[in-house]
């Protein structure tokens, strides 16, 4: 190999690592949301279930973050002009280099409800509000607010973002589905982490359960008692944790020891095993019944044997 040839490889190489490392810093809107999401629940989940101030006001801050980021990733879904403060003046040129002032997270929130036709309510629109305020506040001015009122800020706006990404974002992705899934996941693991959320989500979903009690089990990821069975998908009303279909379901819960057994179920027509033997509803979590996690019929268990 000649010297020029070495050189010509060296230099080959180092252009490779170039771009490795501007792929290793490259940040899209949503994944940057993601990660902004990741941290501040890293901050909020503790393994005593109590946050200390520090890890509160990095909570905040990088939810902040987060809302802003992951609001205008969806603005900009409708048409990019919409993240500029003033989208009358904006320039494609000036959006391709980032050079350009954006709106206030408030402006994403009334744009997305207004021209995008979402229906974020007055509630979540305050809560937003509100953590701006004190992220504004521990930024500028050593803000040393209530933990219990920091905790229940978060607590709203993160309530929000989940079923925001849930419902909003991931719907329309295709390069990074499989991210924001696999970053869900993540999140659903330390949701009843968050002493503040658990308590937020359960009272906000309470009312919505009551009238399916009788088809609500604890859900296997979250620990709570608000897995909907009898869809299409069962899901989880409180971490968003889906299984495929009743059978999907029904086997989550013999791995996860909260059923004795599982069996065929003598009345639908669905061919796999769906009936839990053992299951436990929220209608009464001291009882325990053989259900078919797709029809939803209630079976003695000398039935569910002989069938």
């Amino acid at each position: 190999m000649t010297d020029q040839q070495s050189g010509d490889g060296e230099g080959t190489e180092r252009k490779r690592r170039v771009v490795r490392r501007r792929r290793d810093m490259d940040f899209t809107p949503v994944r940057n949301g993601m990660d902004f999401l990741l941290s501040a629940f890293d901050h909020l989940s503790q393994r005593d279930g109590v946050p200390g101030r520090r890890d509160l006001k990095y909570a905040v801050l990088h939810l902040q973050a987060a809302v802003e980021v992951l609001l205008k990733a969806r603005l900009i879904r409708e048409h990019w002009s919409l993240v500029f403060s003033d989208p009358g003046k904006a320039k494609k040129a000036d959006y391709d280099k980032g050079s350009f002032t954006s709106c206030t997270v408030l402006a994403a929130v009334d744009r997305l409800n207004n021209i995008v036709t979402l229906q974020i309510t007055k509630e979540q629109r305050q809560a937003i509000s509100s953590l701006a305020d004190t992220r504004n506040a521990l930024t500028h001015l050593g803000h040393t607010g209530s933990v219990y009122a920091v905790e229940a800020q978060a607590a709203t706006v993160l309530d929000f973002l989940l079923s925001f990404i849930h419902e909003e974002l991931r719907p329309a992705l295709s390069s990074e589905a499989a991210y924001v899934k696999a970053t869900m996941e993540q999140l659903s693991t330390r949701l009843g982490q968050v002493k503040a959320l658990v308590k937020q989500r359960s009272q906000r979903l309470e009312r919505e359960l009551r009238p399916l009690a009788d088809r609500v089990v604890q859900c296997g990821e979250c620990q709570q008692w608000a897995f909907v069975l009898g869809e299409d998908e069962p899901s989880c009303r409180f971490c968003l944790a889906t299984c495929v279909d009743g059978h999907d379901a029904a086997v989550s819960q013999l791995e996860r020891g909260t059923a004795d057994a599982i069996a065929h179920c003598p009345t639908c027509e669905w061919q796999y095993y769906t009936v839990v033997v053992g299951a436990r509803v929220a209608k009464n979590k001291t009882a325990s019944v053989d259900l078919c996690f797709h029809c939803l019929t209630d079976y003695a268990r000398e039935d569910v044997a002989s069938a």
